[in-house]
């Protein structure tokens, strides 16, 4: 597999196509992780407050049994956690879950902002009343604090309510948690979603490589046709695939391909129709300026130059009704009959004319025509002229007492016409420019040139009806023409 140059537009695309996919999801990802920590960190705070709310009202019942006796207060403080702590670890054996899954702490403020109770025993009698929640608190408000825990790695949420007796503050009671579970169930499950997200991500890649592929090759297609029309090639076939910019775009270039090959063909006619027209043009007028002076008087010279002007006007006639013939061709190709027409029928019919015409030529000719039927759709009247066209040219090249043979027959559903001669043969390098218009080489028996046209014409007729015409030939052997047409 040949993979694209780097400066190509398939890797543009396909690059593109995978930052489309992968920038939104990337967004898309972080703001889902984004707004989970943020929902369970607001649950957990409101979960924080009912807690708060809990021991503020037992504190504050504690502080009217104890009154300010810290010491008491905290005494019984501390032996109701431990209850409830021994209730934790029963449950804990039950269920299968440590002790170290419980990350909740809870202070105990006096008015002050002492602390007088500590669930993690590392911060009695240690003074709060600096921290934000703790002030705000002891004014009579709701208080919260982050708290970086450097030595863990880790965030503390701290929700603080102030304690009332009889309307008076009495302290403040907090409830710390860690973030710590919260983050590590979304480490967690961006672990579990790793492979699924690299086996989506392959396939959008995949996806993104086989689209950019095919709209490249189009391109390559577009441009590699273009190139052939540029060379000059004609009859160049642009799909349109679709509707879309891309099938426009091919049909916009078809467009553009049948007017330059109009234009080139009006300019190459109008070259080679000018450069033929030269010779029997040179002719005509020298005769004339001739048939002006002194060989006027001479009935000898006269005769001569009147024959010569009269040959070079018939050419010209044969030239212009040639040229006319092709174009008809070139310009209105054949639609095809409705029925179609027996080959081997009309093969006969042109076999018969020129076994007479051989023989009035001296050549020797042989005819080998299927007997059955050979249906096809080229027109009568084009299959006539195409036969013609190849026969004249075989009797043309073929020297006195030599043969002229014509087969016709039917193989693998297609019906195939050959015209072999026992002329001189073409040049090796000649036979690419047999079929091109105006080509001609001396005839051997008559020193004459032909219109060189005969065969541009039959090549047209073949190209019309979708067959193939093909030349070999050998030097001192002769020439075989091949047409071959798909059967009816």
């Amino acid at each position: 597999m040949r993979f694209p140059g780097l400066h190509s537009i398939h890797w543009k695309v396909f690059v593109f196509h995978l930052a489309v996919l992968i920038l939104p999801l990337t967004y898309i990802s972080w703001k889902v992780r984004t707004s989970i920590e943020t929902s369970y960190l607001h649950s957990t705070e409101e979960g924080m407050i009912d807690t708060a709310a809990v021991v503020s009202e037992f504190y504050a019942r504690l502080y009217g049994q104890f009154g300010a006796d810290s010491g008491k207060v905290a005494a019984e403080l501390s032996r109701v956690y431990s209850n409830l702590n021994e209730t934790y670890e029963i449950k804990a054996r039950l269920f299968g879950f440590t002790k170290a899954e419980v990350d909740t702490r809870l202070l105990v403020y006096d008015p002050s902002g002492r602390v007088i109770f500590d669930t993690k025993g590392v911060a009695t009698s240690e003074d709060f009343s600096k921290w934000t929640d703790v002030r705000h608190a002891l004014s009579g408000q709701y208080g919260s604090r982050w708290e970086l825990d450097k030595p863990h790695q880790r965030v503390n949420i701290y929700s603080t309510l102030p304690v009332f007796v009889d309307g008076k503050i009495v302290g403040a009671v907090s409830v710390s948690k860690s973030t710590n579970r919260i983050r590590n169930f979304i480490s967690r499950s961006l672990e579990n979603l790793l492979l699924p997200g690299a086996i989506a991500l392959v396939l959008a890649a995949a996806m993104a490589y086989a689209l950019s592929a095919y709209i490249t090759r189009i391109i390559w297609a577009l441009a590699s046709q273009a190139e052939r029309i540029a060379a000059g090639e004609s009859n160049v076939r642009l799909e349109t695939w679709t509707r879309s910019e891309l099938g426009t775009l091919a049909r916009a270039v078809g467009r553009m391909r049948e007017k330059l090959e109009g234009k080139a063909y009006v300019e190459e006619m109008a070259t080679n129709l000018s450069h033929e027209l030269k010779t029997p043009l040179a002719t005509i007028r020298g005769s004339a300026e001739l048939l002006e002076g002194p060989a006027a008087d001479d009935p000898v010279a006269r005769a001569r130059f009147l024959t010569n002007i009269q040959t070079e006007v018939e050419r010209l006639d044969r030239i212009v009704s040639e040229l006319l013939k092709l174009s008809r061709i070139e310009t209105q190709p054949a639609a095809g009959e409705a029925t179609s027409i027996d080959a081997g029928a009309v093969a006969r019919e042109i076999a018969e004319v020129y076994h007479r015409r051989a023989a009035d030529s001296g050549i020797v000719f042989h005819s080998e025509i299927a007997d059955e039927p050979l249906p096809s759709r080229i027109s009568e009247l084009q299959l006539k002229q195409l036969l013609t066209n190849l026969l004249d040219n075989a009797l043309q090249f073929t020297p006195v007492g030599r043969e002229v043979r014509f087969r016709v027959h039917c193989q693998d559903g297609s019906i195939e016409f050959e015209v072999r001669d026992e002329g001189a043969g073409i040049e090796l390098e000649l036979l690419p420019k047999v079929f091109d218009r105006f080509f001609t080489t001396e005839n051997p028996r008559t020193g004459n040139r032909g219109t060189g046209l005969g065969l541009a014409i039959a090549r047209s007729i073949v190209n019309t009806n979708g067959g193939r015409i093909s030349v070999r030939s050998k030097l001192g052997q002769g020439t075989t023409f091949t047409v071959v047409f798909t059967a009816a």
